[in-house]
């Protein structure tokens, strides 16, 4: 599964991205707060769209951070040659490497996310700063990015990947080139982030376009848990960070819910389904060692409970339905399973619920050993 970095409970550290210049600090802070007690530590502060002097900024921006800090959280921040410019902060210029990240430190920044296009050298001699302020840097890049700045001697711990975010439809990247540039971080088990998207009416971002903020186009239009369910079962994110703002109450309580290595999964009952069957779907279940077939996944616990099962609802299986085998099938009576790909019903399995059509993508990260529990629903 993911990779534990925090002390909080949960798979990934959960974050969110606050957009200081639109909307109030009232708004901001009541935000910063109800993320902290749904488990968020991660926080995203955008600085490209700063506006004043570096004294003006840092004062402006400096309750952020404090708050933030006070909470738990560790801030990131994005720069780019033109703010930094206009703040009259000189980290490109590097004179033999003299490096000055006062203006970082005194607002209180954890990580600057880099959009500099400095030289690999230049950015594994920024990762050395003295200050302790790490890099985050393209996560998404085909080539081997991070293995090129550890080998000019950029520490490791220093170094945090992060993935894109796009609030323009179709725009966001595919599950494969997000694979393709992830796989040099997850094989060094290097911290990475990746984003979620609200899909609150009114949720927005540093842009004018507002049709969401995911990483994966394929995101875009599902449930913000499923999102993280996704991110959680691919096992090679550490972080996941909710784009835009202000997501739901409900969606944090969703996401710190859905922020588990027992994958839950939101499945509809058929009508009339016998108690002894709904009982059965409420243990805890795991994915069995040798499930194989592409068919389904099966259980092991599900066996143990000696009750019979009755032929109840025996119609052809679908992908995404839960299904019992009944006691017509002998020895596999009782055992739980999901069906993975269309298969005729012999009359010897019960089709029980079937999960939301939008989760069947995390139907394909069921491994061996996979903790998971159903949520019925409705």
């Amino acid at each position: 599964m993911g990779i534990l970095t925090s002390e909080r409970s949960g798979v990934c550290r959960l974050g969110i991205s606050l957009y200081p210049e639109f909307a109030s600090q009232e708004d901001n802070f009541a935000y910063l707060r109800r993320a902290a007690e749904h488990g968020f530590d991660v926080l995203f502060l955008a600085l490209l769209g700063a506006k004043g002097t570096y004294e003006e900024v840092v004062e402006r921006y400096l309750p952020y951070t404090r708050l933030a800090h006070e909470l738990g959280f560790e801030i990131f921040c994005d720069v780019n040659p033109m703010v930094l410019k206009r703040l009259g902060v000189g980290i490109t210029v590097m004179k033999a490497f003299g490096i000055d990240l006062t203006f970082f430190k005194e607002l209180g920044i954890d990580a600057m996310r880099l959009d500099l296009g400095m030289s690999d050298l230049e950015e594994a001699a920024l990762a050395k700063n003295a200050d302790g302020i790490k890099i985050c840097i393209n996560g998404a890049a085909v080539t081997d990015h991070v293995g090129a700045l550890l080998s000019c001697g950029a520490p490791r711990e220093a170094l945090v990947g992060c993935h894109n975010y796009y609030p323009h439809r179709y725009t966001g990247v595919s599950l494969d080139y997000f694979m393709r540039g992830t796989e040099h971080w997850a094989k060094r088990g290097m911290r990475l982030q990746a984003f979620v998207s609200s899909n609150a009416p009114e949720a927005f971002g540093p842009w004018p376009v507002t049709e969401g903020l995911p990483t994966l186009e394929m995101h875009r239009d599902l449930p913000i848990e499923v999102q993280l369910k996704h991110f959680v079962m691919m096992g090679c994110v550490s972080d996941v960070l909710i784009g835009n703002c202000f997501a739901t109450d409900d969606e944090l309580a969703a996401m710190e819910r859905a922020n588990s290595d027992r994958v839950r999964f939101t499945t509809r009952l058929v009508d009339g389904l016998p108690q002894d069957m709904a009982r059965r779907l409420g243990m805890n279940l795991s994915v069995r060692g040798d499930c194989t077939s592409g068919y389904m996944i099966r259980t092991l616990e599900s066996r143990m409970d000696p009750a019979p099962v009755e032929p109840f609802n025996t119609v052809d299986i679908e992908r995404g339905d839960v299904i019992i085998d009944n006691r017509l099938y002998g020895q596999y009576a009782g055992e739980v399973q999901i069906a993975l790909a269309p298969m005729k019903n012999s009359g010897k399995t019960n089709v029980v619920g079937h999960i939301d059509d939008c989760e069947h993508v995390l139907l394909d990260y069921l491994a061996a050993g996979t903790r998971f529990a159903f949520d019925i629903v409705g």
